[in-house]
């Protein structure tokens, strides 16, 4: 698990379309050191991970990928330059415990984006 050790969500904010997460990496993480020493750049696994812990916050259940429709990368997220970021989060359940999650992740007033997917979950 990430949360609470290389992010923390800061706030979250419901609307009829979506939950909005605001979180905040922690610079210091230890992943930072080999991704890449002296230039960290947020892996893109981590980014992914960040989304599904945030999917399994909103639904209250462990979720595993079964796949990815889309992943697609627009801009590098940093620790320094990139210390708050914004995930809009909407998860509809196709049937019992699967779920379709759609994600972007943006910069806090939402002008910068970094990341936007698609992907299934199950729940475990």
């Amino acid at each position: 698990m990430l949360i609470g050790d290389f992010f923390t969500i800061e706030q979250i904010t419901k609307n009829e379309e979506e939950t909005l997460y605001l979180t905040k990496l922690n610079a210091d993480h230890e992943i930072y050191k080999g991704h890449f020493p002296g230039d960290p750049i947020c892996p893109g696994v981590c980014n992914v991970q960040t989304i599904r812990e945030c999917a399994e916050q909103q639904i209250g259940k462990k979720l595993r990928i079964d796949s990815i429709a889309l992943c697609r990368f627009a801009a590098l997220i940093t620790p320094q330059n990139a210390p708050q970021l914004l995930i809009a989060l909407h998860i509809e359940e196709k049937e019992e415990n699967s779920y379709l999650a759609t994600a972007k992740i943006t910069s806090p007033d939402s002008s910068i984006l970094y990341l936007e997917y698609k992907g299934e979950y199950s729940a475990e």
